[in-house]
Protein backbone atom coordinates (compact mmCIF):
# COMPACT_ATOMS: atom_id res chain seq x y z
CA UNK A 1 0.00 0.00 0.00
CA UNK A 2 1.66 3.28 -1.05
CA UNK A 3 1.28 6.28 1.58
CA UNK A 4 -1.43 8.81 1.07
CA UNK A 5 -1.49 12.19 2.80
CA UNK A 6 -4.49 14.51 3.13
CA UNK A 7 -3.59 17.93 4.01
CA UNK A 8 -6.50 20.72 5.07
CA UNK A 9 -6.22 23.20 2.30
CA UNK A 10 -7.75 26.45 4.04
CA UNK A 11 -6.09 25.94 7.54
CA UNK A 12 -2.83 25.32 6.59
CA UNK A 13 -2.24 28.78 4.36
CA UNK A 14 -3.62 30.97 7.25
CA UNK A 15 -1.17 28.85 9.93
CA UNK A 16 1.29 29.71 7.92
CA UNK A 17 1.25 33.23 7.24
CA UNK A 18 0.02 34.34 10.80
CA UNK A 19 2.97 32.11 12.22
CA UNK A 20 4.91 34.01 9.32
CA UNK A 21 3.76 37.20 10.31
CA UNK A 22 4.67 36.44 14.25
CA UNK A 23 8.32 35.26 13.37
CA UNK A 24 8.64 38.67 11.88
CA UNK A 25 7.42 40.41 14.90
CA UNK A 26 9.94 38.78 16.57
CA UNK A 27 12.92 39.65 13.54
CA UNK A 28 11.72 43.20 14.01
CA UNK A 29 13.05 43.39 17.65
CA UNK A 30 16.51 42.97 16.54
CA UNK A 31 16.54 45.45 13.11
CA UNK A 32 17.58 48.43 15.17
CA UNK A 33 20.82 46.43 16.42
CA UNK A 34 20.24 48.72 19.46
CA UNK A 35 18.78 45.65 21.22
CA UNK A 36 21.76 43.90 21.01
CA UNK A 37 24.11 46.83 21.60
CA UNK A 38 22.21 47.82 24.77
CA UNK A 39 22.03 44.31 26.23
CA UNK A 40 18.24 45.13 26.70
CA UNK A 41 18.01 41.44 27.80
CA UNK A 42 14.04 41.42 28.02
CA UNK A 43 13.67 42.57 24.40
CA UNK A 44 16.39 39.86 23.37
CA UNK A 45 14.84 36.67 25.09
CA UNK A 46 11.42 38.55 23.98
CA UNK A 47 12.46 38.23 20.18
CA UNK A 48 14.00 34.88 20.36
CA UNK A 49 11.00 33.87 22.50
CA UNK A 50 8.83 34.87 19.06
CA UNK A 51 10.76 33.88 16.42
CA UNK A 52 11.22 30.09 17.81
CA UNK A 53 7.61 30.05 18.64
CA UNK A 54 6.78 31.41 15.16
CA UNK A 55 9.14 28.71 13.32
CA UNK A 56 7.60 26.09 15.32
CA UNK A 57 4.30 26.94 14.62
CA UNK A 58 4.98 27.10 10.73
CA UNK A 59 6.73 23.49 11.06
CA UNK A 60 3.69 22.08 13.10
CA UNK A 61 1.16 24.14 10.40
CA UNK A 62 2.64 22.36 7.47
CA UNK A 63 2.77 18.81 9.18
CA UNK A 64 -1.06 19.12 9.40
CA UNK A 65 -2.99 16.22 8.04
CA UNK A 66 -3.51 12.57 7.94
CA UNK A 67 -1.15 10.02 6.62
CA UNK A 68 -2.61 6.67 5.61
CA UNK A 69 -0.32 3.85 4.97
CA UNK A 70 -0.02 0.01 5.52
CA UNK A 71 0.54 0.78 9.30
CA UNK A 72 -2.59 2.46 9.61
CA UNK A 73 -4.23 6.34 10.25
CA UNK A 74 -1.83 8.78 11.58
CA UNK A 75 -3.25 12.22 12.50
CA UNK A 76 -1.08 14.96 12.72
CA UNK A 77 -2.51 17.52 14.78
CA UNK A 78 -1.52 21.18 15.38
CA UNK A 79 -1.36 21.13 19.46
CA UNK A 80 -0.97 17.62 20.43
CA UNK A 81 0.99 14.36 19.51
CA UNK A 82 0.21 12.25 16.21
CA UNK A 83 -2.42 9.77 16.78
CA UNK A 84 -1.89 6.25 15.26
CA UNK A 85 -4.19 4.20 14.83
CA UNK A 86 -3.28 0.36 13.01
CA UNK A 87 -6.18 -1.11 10.78
CA UNK A 88 -6.21 -3.76 13.43
CA UNK A 89 -7.93 -1.84 15.81
CA UNK A 90 -10.42 -0.27 13.26
CA UNK A 91 -13.79 -2.02 13.47
CA UNK A 92 -15.34 0.05 10.60
CA UNK A 93 -15.12 3.55 9.07
CA UNK A 94 -18.60 5.49 8.95
CA UNK A 95 -19.73 8.87 7.83
CA UNK A 96 -20.96 10.69 10.28
CA UNK A 97 -22.27 14.41 11.05
CA UNK A 98 -19.20 15.76 13.53
CA UNK A 99 -20.24 19.19 14.14
CA UNK A 100 -21.45 22.67 12.68
CA UNK A 101 -19.60 25.07 11.06
CA UNK A 102 -21.12 28.25 9.61
CA UNK A 103 -24.51 26.87 10.00
CA UNK A 104 -23.43 24.47 7.83
CA UNK A 105 -23.53 20.48 8.78
CA UNK A 106 -19.86 19.26 8.41
CA UNK A 107 -19.74 15.58 7.90
CA UNK A 108 -16.49 13.49 8.10
CA UNK A 109 -15.29 9.59 8.00
CA UNK A 110 -15.38 8.63 11.71
CA UNK A 111 -13.25 5.08 12.79
CA UNK A 112 -15.35 2.62 14.80
CA UNK A 113 -12.53 1.33 17.33
CA UNK A 114 -13.15 -1.46 19.74
CA UNK A 115 -16.46 -0.83 21.90
CA UNK A 116 -19.78 1.16 20.10
CA UNK A 117 -18.50 4.22 22.25
CA UNK A 118 -15.22 4.53 20.87
CA UNK A 119 -15.56 6.60 17.70
CA UNK A 120 -12.55 8.69 16.37
CA UNK A 121 -13.92 11.31 13.76
CA UNK A 122 -11.08 12.49 11.52
CA UNK A 123 -12.11 16.18 11.07
CA UNK A 124 -9.48 17.19 8.90
CA UNK A 125 -11.24 14.90 6.01
CA UNK A 126 -14.56 16.59 6.85
CA UNK A 127 -16.43 18.10 4.55
CA UNK A 128 -20.04 20.39 4.12
CA UNK A 129 -21.20 17.74 1.18
CA UNK A 130 -22.16 13.94 2.35
CA UNK A 131 -21.07 12.73 -0.94
CA UNK A 132 -17.42 14.06 -0.63
CA UNK A 133 -17.02 12.74 2.95
CA UNK A 134 -18.93 9.13 1.72
CA UNK A 135 -16.26 8.98 -1.18
CA UNK A 136 -13.33 9.90 1.40
CA UNK A 137 -15.54 7.04 3.84
CA UNK A 138 -15.41 4.49 0.91
CA UNK A 139 -11.80 5.42 0.05
CA UNK A 140 -10.54 4.10 3.95
CA UNK A 141 -12.99 1.18 3.67
CA UNK A 142 -11.28 0.09 0.38
CA UNK A 143 -7.39 0.68 1.88
CA UNK A 144 -8.62 -1.61 5.03
CA UNK A 145 -10.13 -4.56 3.29
CA UNK A 146 -6.71 -4.08 1.19
CA UNK A 147 -4.31 -4.81 4.03
CA UNK A 148 -3.39 -7.97 5.43
CA UNK A 149 -3.93 -7.38 9.46
CA UNK A 150 -7.83 -6.60 8.25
Amino acid sequence: MSRIVIRPRVQIPILVVIFTLWTLLGVTYFTSGDVVADRDWFRIVLGCASVTSGVAGIWRALRLGVVIDAGGVRVRGFDSRDTVTPWSAIRSVDRAQIGVRGGLPLYAPVLRLGDDADAMPLPALGSYSRQDAERKVEQLRSLKRGTPSS
